[in-house]
């Protein structure tokens, strides 16, 4: 005699379930797709690891960036020969020295940047803004590297702007004070893109669309200097032994071999006469 129960399906399991029920809930349950999950997850550790890794970042530089003396000296060089792309040998770097986008930057054999350098480097994007790019053909970098040669003193409170590619030669000093520009708002718009009734601002806290701006690579080749709170705007060149004096403001190219000063800078005499 039979039970009456179709002897293909499943006994019941425990507490009266049926067994093809049971089977049928589990079997929905391994087919949930846990791939998306698994992602998210790893995409969720891999912030927290960027942020504690930048965490760890700041509070080293913090540490090693304010301590006088020769340990100083000593620990500076050991963090920022694994923070920068490249760092020669004999380097010297003083209290308070900010360094952002390390990994484009490269430091020759025995330069000193001196206390309170800042050094911005690495491209900016565009995103909606109206940039214009001036062409320097004697940079032989990538937009956004700074290259700093051998035997260089950048001095006190210099600053050093690459986002648009600086290259610093061998053998000369960036006085203090100065600044270099490689990328800056401009007041109007030289991409010719713009609407021509725009109200061209000087920040970058406003919309993309409201900002022009300049970008061109900086040259100052070897046995050049650098005068005191000196400013170069992007684009613009000092030929090899050529001297800006203090105070000065250039724009554009210095040739070879002169002496350049004022507002906007001229040549004043030869150096080799």
């Amino acid at each position: 005699m039979t039970s009456g129960r179709n002897p293909d399906l499943p006994s019941e399991g425990l507490g009266g379930v049926p067994a093809l029920a049971r089977a049928e809930k589990s079997r929905r349950y391994h087919d949930i797709p846990v791939r998306p999950q698994v992602n998210c997850m790893k995409q969720r550790l891999r912030r927290v690891a960027g942020l504690t890794r930048g965490v760890v970042y700041d509070l080293a530089e913090w540490i090693v960036s304010s301590l006088p003396g020769a340990l100083g000296v000593a620990l500076r060089y050991f963090y920022w020969k694994r923070r920068l792309r490249c760092v020669g040998e004999g380097v010297r770097i003083g209290v308070g020295v900010r360094i952002y986008g390390p990994e484009w930057v490269t430091i020759g054999d025995h330069c000193w940047i001196d206390d309170g350098v800042i050094i911005i480097a690495g491209p900016t994007a565009d995103e909606g803004r109206f940039v214009h790019r001036k062409d320097n053909p004697k940079f032989q970098f990538k937009e956004g590297e700074v290259v700093i040669g051998a035997r260089v003193h950048i001095a006190p409170f210099v600053l050093l702007q690459g986002h648009g590619g600086l290259s610093i030669g061998s053998s000369l000093t960036i006085a203090a004070g100065a600044k270099v520009y490689s990328l800056s708002h401009h007041y109007r718009d030289l991409t010719g893109r713009g609407a021509s009734d725009t109200v061209w601002k000087f920040v970058g806290l406003v919309p993309a669309e409201e900002q022009a701006l300049i970008c061109g690579p900086v040259v100052i080749e070897d046995n050049a200097a650098v005068g005191l709170n000196s400013v170069v705007l992007p684009g613009s060149t000092i030929g090899q032994n050529s001297w800006l004096g203090a105070m000065s403001l250039l724009q554009g190219e210095m040739p070879a071999d002169v002496i350049a000063s004022g507002v906007p800078a001229r040549v004043v005499q030869r150096r080799f006469c």
